[in-house]
């Protein structure tokens, strides 16, 4: 349940979100999670967020 909101915020986001801001949007949604947590379902579902390089 929480890996299909985690790819709903993820798929609004253009795939560009990580963990971080991932965790930020569904506090903003009410859910209580963790980072850690987050970024534990996002790595087991090969969720990524896009690395922007500095130029």
């Amino acid at each position: 349940m929480l890996a299909e909101e985690i790819r709903e915020v993820h798929g609004e986001s253009g795939g560009t979100y990580g963990s971080p801001r991932v965790t930020a949007e569904l506090r903003e949604k009410g859910r209580r999670v963790n980072e850690k947590r987050v970024a534990r379902i996002m790595r087991t579902f090969s969720i990524t967020g896009i690395r922007l390089r500095r130029r």
